[in-house]
């Protein structure tokens, strides 16, 4: 995530940033399946465990958990793996974690075209 995504103070990154990038996974994923992207008919959940903040790395995986026909129950959980340490001791440096977190679920139900 980047300065720009900032929304809160201390450099927390807006909520609603990691589900725009969740649902481009989703569009990769219908894309992939079904050969076009279809369109979001709902967002059935969203959870919001851990911050994210400007600098982290993220890492988005994507699943179809139920398929009938042409709609399509996705799942995208986003995990940080890499975060900016708390003092760095360099303007580069990275924390590349080993156990990443999940920070963020969100459910959509898709439908092909």
């Amino acid at each position: 995530m980047s300065d720009r995504d900032v929304f809160y103070g201390g450099g927390v990154v807006n909520g609603a940033r990691s589900i725009t990038l969740m649902n481009d996974c989703a569009n990769r994923i219908m894309a992939k399946v079904f050969h076009n992207t279809g369109h979001c008919l709902e967002v059935r959940k969203v959870r919001l465990y851990e911050p994210i903040f400007a600098g982290d790395y993220m890492e988005f995986i994507a699943r179809i958990k139920q398929q009938k026909g042409k709609k399509a129950l996705i799942e995208v959980r986003a995990f940080k793996i890499i975060q900016v340490p708390e003092d760095p001791p360099y303007p580069s440096s990275i924390d590349v974690l080993e156990d990443p977190p999940l920070c963020t679920i969100c459910q959509f139900i898709y439908e092909a075209n």
